[in-house]
């Protein structure tokens, strides 16, 4: 009986065996790792990007994502238009200049919205006590950017004109040493560029800024045709974005840091302004207002020609957001 039991129990665990063998063989195959191209500038405001790479959460949706860092946003929308990345982290005020320009891009989500960010940093020993002061001074910004933008938005609020200031366009790596040197009387500019030429002019830094005048919306835009295409991939984009979103809001702290060590920047340069950042995943309908709005700026700024408001709601690609989490999505349809 042992005998026959013994050889019973040997058929079944070899009949099992071949089972599984026979599941495992005939298994259909994991989904193929998808690569991702992404140019994003190395601010704070990319910074959900830069912890899903950081974190493993890229890897674990099955991607394969490249980070080409550079200085701003305008810069990763060139790369962008130059195909030598298929997504772009950026501010949306270059976003609608390229629209306006006839580039056929859409946001596939924010990763974030920070106001009061943006600052007129001033020196104090060229007179500058009050807004109001800064009436006839030269006063860098990065052309065609959120810091630009912030600066008219700032000086509106201000019931000053627009033009009452010299514009002088300073790329953002130079924007510290231009103001500290004196070439220049003022800078409008964003995290942690602001924090850096506030700590080189010490005691003869002033700041202003505009309480809630301007919220800048950091996006990640692609081609539309790509961002169709790539459904499956932007999916698992989101969902990446949207474990790094989590993972900020519970460890903010430690997001910082893993932050910091991406870019290798001091953590006491970015604290500052760090717990301002609202990063969340989302498409909500006040972005479509704050498009239109930079439309209209850029056409008087003869950054485009000028002409009616185009319709962004083309140009916001909901499909990814909408089949990860669709209560992100509040734009009116």
């Amino acid at each position: 009986m042992l005998a026959v039991a013994g050889t019973a129990l040997a058929i079944v665990v070899a009949l099992a065996f071949g089972y599984a063998g026979s599941r495992s063989l005939f298994a259909k195959p994991a989904a193929p790792v998808e690569k991702l191209r992404i140019a994003l500038p190395a601010v704070p405001h990319a910074a959900l990007l830069y912890i899903a790479a950081a974190k493993g959460y890229f890897a674990e949706e099955g991607l394969d994502v490249t980070l080409t860092p550079v200085t701003f946003g305008r810069l990763a929308l060139d790369l962008l238009a130059e195909g030598k990345a298929d997504l772009a982290s950026s501010s949306e005020v270059p976003l609608v200049i390229s629209v306006l320009k006839g580039e056929q891009l859409a946001i596939a989500a924010t990763v974030v919205s920070v106001s009061n960010e943006t600052a007129v940093v001033a020196r104090r020993d060229r007179a500058i006590a009050q807004p109001r002061d800064l009436v006839g001074k030269r006063v860098g910004v990065t052309f065609r950017t959120s810091g630009e933008y912030g600066l008219w938005v700032f000086l509106i609020r201000r019931k000053l004109a627009p033009d009452s200031v010299t514009l002088v366009d300073v790329p953002p790596g130079q924007m510290v040493h231009e103001l500290a040197s004196g070439t220049i009387d003022a800078v409008s500019t964003w995290e942690p560029i602001k924090s850096n030429a506030q700590f080189a002019l010490a005691d003869n830094a002033l700041s202003f800024t505009e309480a809630d005048a301007y919220t800048v919306a950091h996006v990640v835009v692609g081609r539309s045709e790509f961002l169709k295409a790539h459904t499956g991939a932007i999916e698992k984009l989101v969902r990446a974005l949207l474990k790094a979103e989590h993972f900020t809001r519970s460890e903010p702290q430690q997001a910082l840091r893993v932050f910091a060590d991406q870019l290798k920047l001091d953590v006491k340069t970015l604290e500052p302004g760090w717990n301002d950042f609202a990063f969340k995943v989302d498409l909500p309908q006040s972005l479509l207002v704050a498009l239109e709005d930079e439309a209209r700026w850029a056409m008087e700024r003869g950054y485009a020609d000028k002409g009616p408001v185009p319709n962004f709601l083309p140009h916001l690609h909901l499909d990814a957001l909408l089949a990860v989490q669709p209560e992100r999505v509040t734009v009116v349809r």
